[in-house]
């Protein structure tokens, strides 16, 4: 058994746009216990504004991270800010209502205006500009979902538009169209909103993971040390371990992206389409065209390698540009009656957390900082009852409920059950597989360069049946969205502990 001899996940092995073209600080892990005012667990875009926010009222503010600041979900997002979100508004109108759907356009567009005013502020150079923002039918058979939106957002209070005319470089059938949105690159912004934290006495640590939160004594516990806090806001995504038991009321996938330069169809606006396979469109500042798309539920792909060739396959045939420069892949949670988890973690007044942003996270990130340090701090806000992380889901949201724990049942037990390879039958270069071997599940993956890793293929999490993620080289939990890499470290919560390292000896025991 091979010892990776890193402390943290292995990178990325398809590092998105933004990681390659931005440069961070390195901090140091946490030394000692320590105790602050306040505590931020995960330092994407909800977590670094809500410790920029608390830095700027005179908090004494911590940040801690598993692994590099920022290189979570932040890191490999498409990086839209826009209150128009597909279909976001007819849905929300059916399974709320008219007034849920008009809070939830009016606090995204807030949130929009809260990033101007943090990069104004803090001087942040992050390619801010305002765009368009589209959600468009390209087939006749889908137009009536766009006519349905133009009605349901304008309910809402959004000032949108029906078009037949885009920039996109083929027809469409219509298109819902919203201006005054934005693009940005979203770790330019979040590097600027850690130096503004770190300026005004925050402090950050790296390669920290929080294993366990007690919110009525205000202590983290991580692998370092412990964190006392008056205040701990959980930014991980998903809440890490079972806090909350939020992975029961979510459901999780993953989705790709590739960049390539296009100096002839550079786009205008930011797009998203209705038809299936869905793809998301935008440019950037410097030149390239984002494509994104290929939803799946985590774990659920035996090859994602194909994920990217078919988005890359699709670029070929609708643009003009040059190869795919950089692909990357990030996964996101549902929430089961569409609207972010937001507010208090439990009673004791001193936890926090926000999770269920449905691939929308860089408003509904921002928006949710904002309201976990208003409530933090005592003050009112004006969107915090409708997000309230406490709130008991429609008739729609209990179906959607009974639906996703059925399906994580299914891979509990279904898994079980399911045949699996023979040591005889070991997966080649590149690639991993659950096998059986003298009566015993292992997961066996074999690197580019031949050497074999073997582990327990049981999420540390709640024991579901991990599986292999090709194009990423990381073994994924289909039942939470707990991911692990080749060395069996977590890259992805809510699992805190790695996958057990299993040492296999004596004949036929497997070998390269």
């Amino acid at each position: 058994m091979e010892s990776s001899g890193r402390d943290g996940p292995s990178p990325a092995v398809n590092p998105s746009l933004w990681m390659v073209t931005s440069d961070w600080p390195e901090f140091s892990p946490l030394a000692a216990d320590v105790s602050l005012q306040a505590l931020v667990v995960g330092s994407g875009i909800t977590g670094l504004t809500a410790a920029r926010l608390l830095a700027g009222e005179g908090v004494e503010v911590g940040v801690v991270d598993s692994g590099r600041l920022c290189s979570g979900v932040t890191g490999f997002t498409t990086a839209k800010l826009s209150a128009l979100q597909s279909t976001v508004y007819t849905e929300l109108s059916e399974t709320w209502n008219d007034d849920v759907a008009t809070a939830y356009a009016r606090s995204n567009l807030w949130a929009i205006d809260q990033v101007r005013r943090l990069v104004a502020e803090d001087r942040i150079d992050c390619d801010l500009q305002d765009e368009a923002a589209y959600t468009y039918a390209e087939s006749p058979e889908e137009l009536g979902r766009i006519e349905a939106e133009v009605e349901a957002a304008g309910r809402a209070g959004l000032d949108v538009t029906f078009t037949d005319r885009t920039d996109l470089p083929y027809e469409i059938a219509g298109a819902v169209r919203l201006d005054h949105q934005a693009r940005f690159h979203p770790r330019r912004y979040c590097r600027g909103l850690l130096d503004a934290t770190v300026e005004k006495g925050g402090v950050v640590f790296e390669q920290t993971r929080a294993l366990s939160l007690d919110a009525g004594a205000g202590t983290v516990v991580t692998d370092r040390g412990t964190v006392t806090a008056d205040l701990i806001l959980v930014a991980t995504h998903l809440p890490f371990g079972s806090l909350g038991g939020y992975f029961a009321r979510t459901s999780v996938s993953r989705s790709y992206a590739v960049a390539f330069a296009d100096g002839i169809h550079p786009l205008q606006g930011m797009y998203i389409s209705v038809d299936e396979p869905i793809r998301s469109l935008r440019s950037t500042g410097d030149g390239f065209v984002i494509v994104g798309g290929e939803s799946h539920p985590v774990g659920e792909d035996e090859d994602t390698g194909r994920r990217y060739d078919a988005l890359e396959a699709w670029c070929n045939e609708r643009f003009s540009g040059g190869p795919v420069e950089h692909r990357w892949s990030a996964q996101d949670y549902r929430s089961v009656d569409g609207l972010p988890y937001i507010g208090p973690l439990d009673s004791s007044g001193r936890a926090y957390l926000a999770t269920g942003f449905a691939k929308w996270g860089m408003t509904n990130g921002t928006l949710a900082a904002s309201i976990m340090v208003d409530l933090a701090m005592g003050r009112d806000n004006p969107w915090a009852e409708v997000f309230d992380s406490r709130r008991l889901a429609p008739k729609q949201g209990l179906r959607e409920t009974l639906k996703v724990n059925a399906k994580v049942a299914g891979h509990f037990v279904g898994d079980r059950l399911a045949s699996t390879l023979s040591a005889s039958e070991l997966p080649g270069p590149g690639q991993g597989e659950v096998v059986s071997h003298d009566g015993e599940r292992l997961a066996v993956s074999q690197s580019e360069d031949g050497q074999i890793r073997t582990f327990s293929p049981y999420c540390t999490h709640l024991g579901c049946l991990v599986g292999f993620n090709t194009a990423e080289q990381t073994w994924d939990c289909p039942c939470h969205g707990s991911r692990f890499d080749i060395y069996g470290h977590v890259v992805h919560g809510p699992a805190v502990e790695g996958l057990a390292p299993v040492v296999v000896e004596g004949e036929g025991r497997p070998t390269a």
